[in-house]
């Protein structure tokens, strides 16, 4: 039984999630903020601004849980809210403008330890062909 959960794609593949998410926990500790935070950030920081809906369907986290993670990095000024212009009962969230920096390091220090510490059974072609294929079956899965 132990050799079907080791060879099974899906179980080895969630075991891996939770373990990068431990891993990229580590790297987050000095910025104060969890690895389901900085995922929102990154999503902020990518665009102009998100309404929390929008959010939601961006980082495919539901509205509740959302509504849990904004408050805390609204309140440690990683974000800032603005009026939405066309629907009064929604706003937009933005990076606060002197997050970007921050954001910035927080990516560097993230590539770092992944490049440094998590991938080094992976020679940089090995690497680079993991990623192609990463980034292939998310693309599939979220069509």
């Amino acid at each position: 039984m132990t050799d079907r959960f080791r060879d099974s794609l899906g179980h080895n593949l969630h075991r891996v999630g939770q373990l990068i998410r431990e891993e990229t926990a580590k790297v987050l500790e000095p910025f104060d903020i969890t690895p389901e935070q900085w995922q929102l950030l990154v999503a902020i920081a990518q665009t102009d601004g998100l309404t929390p809906s929008e959010l939601g369907k961006r980082t495919l986290r539901d509205k509740t849980t959302i509504s849990r993670i904004l408050p805390g990095l609204l309140k440690k000024g990683w974000l800032q809210t603005e009026p939405h212009s066309q629907d009064a009962r929604s706003y937009i969230v933005k990076l606060s403008p002197d997050k970007g920096e921050v954001m910035e390091k927080t990516l560097e220090a993230v590539r770092d330890h992944f490049t440094r510490e998590v991938f080094t059974p992976f020679s940089k072609a090995e690497q680079g062909v993991f990623l192609s294929m990463v980034l292939r079956l998310r693309e599939h899965l979220e069509k």
